[in-house]
């Protein structure tokens, strides 16, 4: 009679007869070959996950650089328009028949007047924050797309235009 032990070892002879040693080396070799690949790959993403921060931080250090200088050149504009409103109004209080077709609201200081709404800076901000865009040009709007502003591409750069006419247009009538 056989043993317990020569019974488990015919199972397993048989067992390892129906399986091919080819089919066996070429599944080897196939995943040898795909853990290279994803070696690769691997590396790959880890180098340009490094060359990435690498460059988030210079263009950090570069966006925090502008900003300073931006918010730097508007302090000094704000400082430059107030002292032009401020020469403005002292020359219209000595002079006040050169300004007397000039309205007085021109010459008034308005330190809560700001160009660009507080909304708009924000939303600027924002929006190159989270999109992380490398961009450097400002974002500005187009004065075709703005209220208040008049279209002047059809003036000729040599005649300066006031409100669409020229000083050499003809003088309109009241009533024609």
């Amino acid at each position: 009679m056989d043993t317990p032990d020569s019974a488990s070892r015919l199972f397993c002879s048989r067992i390892l007869s129906m399986v091919n040693a080819d089919d066996v080396n070429a599944i080897i070799l196939a995943q040898k070959n795909m853990l290279d690949r994803f070696e690769k790959t691997n590396e790959m993403l880890l180098n340009f996950n490094n060359l990435s921060s690498a460059r988030l931080q210079q263009m950090s250090e570069r966006f925090a650089h502008h900003t300073r200088t931006l918010v730097e050149m508007k302090r000094d504009l704000d400082s430059i328009f107030r002292r032009i409103r401020t020469l403005k109004g002292k020359l219209a209080r000595q002079h006040p028949e050169a300004f007397s077709h000039v309205p007085e609201s021109l010459f008034l200081e308005d330190e809560d007047e700001d160009p660009i709404p507080p909304s708009v800076t924000t939303t600027i901000a924002t929006s190159e924050q989270s999109t992380g865009s490398c961009d450097t040009s400002p974002d500005t709007m187009s004065p075709s797309l703005s209220s208040g502003f008049d279209d002047l591409s059809h003036v000729q750069p040599s005649s300066p235009a006031v409100n669409g006419h020229s000083p050499t247009d003809p003088k309109e009538m009241p009533g024609e």
